[in-house]
């Protein structure tokens, strides 16, 4: 299910003093089965991209595809239907929670969106396995979650009902370097298994470059460049957008200089077995 922004452009309190451009004329097209990432500093337009991706706000001007569905200011009909495709993480996942109970939270998509199972019950436990949480989170306040296990809950509540598009909002602020290695795991697992498209909107430059097929760099509203992942080695150009260089593509640059002929590598495993046939 592809996904077209044309010339889309939001600008909120228009016409008074506290007038502000969020997105400024832009363009992309997104094909599926394909792992994107939007990567940008604060207030360069990213959760923008989702919020009109999921029709939770409307284009100033321009208009935004998905699918079948056109957001371009108009009533969408059916707009359940746009939404059980696109499953959306808030970057506050607090935010999504609404239910007493890990379980409730978790099927409450499933009745929202009437979807048609007679295991229910057996749904939500899987999805909550699925992002690393056991049974014993089932009767547990959701609010009462730490900001890792939030996570993990505000992404179950979008699996139980099997989207074909995953929107994550800065979902990797907070987690350690272990739940950062099973989320790069999960998330090729969805692309590759579940054939999903999966939108990562971020800073975290050392993530993304582990896991995604194509980059969009945005600053001020606009999106600047873009490319594959060899667009992150690209160090002057992160840093003019006050974006850090990820960590193995510093390394490999940094040998580089010292003309030692290194291949670049997505994760630290390949990166040791490189230097180790490549430098001695």
């Amino acid at each position: 299910m592809e996904i077209v922004f044309k010339n889309v452009s939001f600008v909120i309190n228009r016409k008074t003093p506290l007038e502000k451009t969020i997105l400024n004329d832009v363009s992309f097209e997104l094909k599926d089965n394909q792992i994107y990432s939007f990567i940008g500093p604060s207030n360069s337009g990213k959760t923008a991209v989702a919020d009109l991706i999921n029709a939770l706000i409307i284009p100033t001007r321009g208009s935004v595809t998905v699918g079948s569905f056109k957001n371009d200011g108009r009533r969408i009909k059916n707009i359940n239907k746009l939404r059980r495709m696109t499953g959306y993480v808030f970057k506050n996942p607090y935010d999504m929670f609404f239910n007493k109970t890990v379980f409730s939270e978790v099927k409450f998509g499933l009745k929202h969106f009437k979807y048609k199972t007679q295991s229910k019950n057996k749904r939500v436990v899987d999805s909550l396995k699925l992002v690393g949480l056991d049974e014993s989170y089932l009767k547990l306040n959701p609010l009462m979650l730490d900001i890792v296990d939030a996570k993990k809950l505000a992404l179950a509540c979008i699996l139980v009902y099997n989207p074909k598009i995953i929107i994550l909002d800065e979902f990797t602020n907070g987690l350690g370097y272990n739940d950062k290695k099973e989320l790069v795991r999960l998330l090729k697992l969805l692309k590759n298994k579940y054939k999903k498209t999966i939108i990562l909107l971020s800073k975290d430059t050392s993530f993304c470059y582990q896991v995604t097929d194509y980059v969009y760099l945005m600053n001020l509203t606009r999106i600047v460049k873009e490319g594959d992942k060899t667009l992150l080695h690209d160090e002057e150009l992160l840093k003019s957008l006050n974006l850090e260089v990820p960590k193995i593509v510093s390394f490999v640059n940094a040998c580089k200089k010292k003309n030692h002929d290194i291949n670049y590598y997505t994760n630290i495993l390949d990166l040791i077995k490189g230097v180790y046939r490549d430098v001695f």
